[in-house]
């Protein structure tokens, strides 16, 4: 009977991160996925008259069962960028993503990562051969990845002998591991410091916005773009009718929505399993944001990655990277001191459940406008009550020592 809720229609949207594990798993491939019309979140549901009640689903979900590789440990951190400006300047941070996957690949191994789809309003996990294709892999989406049927084809790779880089989520990354039942020597893992991941419905909504401001389809998207420095990154998108958007990280309602008010985000990263040290991963990386300035690191402005080791094999790629990337040791205090979602979750917002509703109804800025006003209101008021209480206590305090 237990085994039954956690693989029949799991509408509990904080059991479920939505890697998909529980599909590709399935032997009679029952097991689908259906959005949810309130968050437009993807749930799993099991296909009964198929369902063999095998309970592999159960066993390889990553929420039911979480992954605690073994042999890992935190080897080193480091601040890292890439020598080639170029692709530094493309780049979310510091161009590691496209350092390690042109390694993969100069070694005729294959990288499975996160891509947009072509009209930009979702993301999919890709297997790329060639540089072509792995750079449309570069740059952050934060957005639920596809990846139904990425696991399958990556074992199939390792199988064939070839190897393979694959780059997700830390959930993302568990959930390979789990499916593979192992850790393979031609594997390698990165995950990423992940804030949270937003419904595809945020995104989608987002991008109607544009498409109605600009009155042209959208041809691409760029998360972080880096024109006006790196710590004033701003998002950008390109229109079939030659149009730009571009505003600052203050400004653009989709960066205000997810990183400031946490309104479209999926339920389970509020209860997130996997917000720790050492990570699953081979090797996690980021934005160090609030690094230093450093010698070592002149262009620090054109974007530096934190580089987390988890394991030897991390290690040993990391460091054959010398001859193309910058890089020093850091601590992990620096790290999180900037980047505190190393290790801490999102947080709740009061208002996700009411913001995501109002996307059907309306347009995407003023959702945000709307709820992150109201958010921030409340929070200033809850923060003069609580400067007002401490000034009466004080009061009290000093009353009472004088009357003494």
């Amino acid at each position: 009977m237990e085994q039954k809720r956690v693989t029949v229609n799991r509408t509990a949207e904080a059991d479920c991160n939505g890697c998909r594990v529980c599909a590709d798993i399935c032997p009679k491939n029952a097991v689908s996925f259906e959005r949810d019309s309130l968050t437009g979140c993807d749930m799993p549901v099991v296909d009964e008259k198929i369902c063999v009640n095998c309970g592999l689903c159960v066993k390889k979900c990553t929420q039911e069962n979480p992954v605690r590789m073994p042999e890992r440990m935190v080897e080193n951190v480091y601040a890292a960028w890439s020598k080639d400006d170029e692709v530094r300047y493309m780049s979310t941070s510091g161009g590691l993503f496209y350092e390690l996957a042109k390694k993969m690949l100069d070694q005729e191994g294959a990288v499975a990562a996160c891509c947009y789809t072509e009209d930009c309003r979702g993301a999919i996990h890709t297997i790329a051969f060639t540089e072509k294709d792995m750079l449309k892999q570069c740059g952050s989406k934060h957005m639920q990845s596809q990846t139904l049927h990425i696991y399958e084809k990556v074992e199939k790779l390792l199988r064939d002998g070839r190897k393979v880089m694959f780059v997700g989520t830390p959930c993302e990354v568990a959930a390979l591991y789990r499916y593979l039942d192992g850790d393979p020597e031609n594997l390698v893992t990165v995950d990423f410091i992940c804030n949270s991941i937003t419904s595809p419905k945020g995104q989608e909504k987002y991008i109607d916005y544009l498409e109605e401001k600009f009155g042209s389809k959208v041809i691409s998207a760029h998360i972080k773009d880096k024109r006006n420095g790196w710590n004033n990154f701003g998002n950008s998108a390109k229109f079939e009718n030659g149009k730009e958007y571009y505003r600052d990280r203050n400004h653009d309602a989709r960066t205000v929505g997810y990183a400031r008010g946490h309104l479209f985000i999926r339920e389970s990263c509020l209860h997130c399993q996997y917000k720790k040290l050492p990570r699953n991963a081979d090797i996690t990386f980021g934005d160090f944001w609030g690094i230093r300035e450093d010698a070592r690191n002149p262009k620090l402005e054109m974007g530096t990655s934190v580089v987390i080791i988890n394991s030897k094999k991390g290690q040993e790629w990391f460091l054959s990277l010398e001859d193309r990337v910058g890089f020093y040791e850091e601590t992990m205090e620096n790290a999180q001191r900037g980047n505190p979602a190393i290790l801490k979750r999102a947080t709740e917002n009061g208002n996700r459940k009411k913001a995501l509703a109002a996307l059907d109804t309306m347009r995407f800025d003023r959702v945000v406008k709307k709820y992150i006003d109201r958010d921030s209101f409340m929070k200033k008021l809850v923060r003069k009550g609580k400067g007002l209480a401490k000034m009466i206590i004080r009061r009290r305090e000093d009353g009472s020592e004088r009357i003494q």
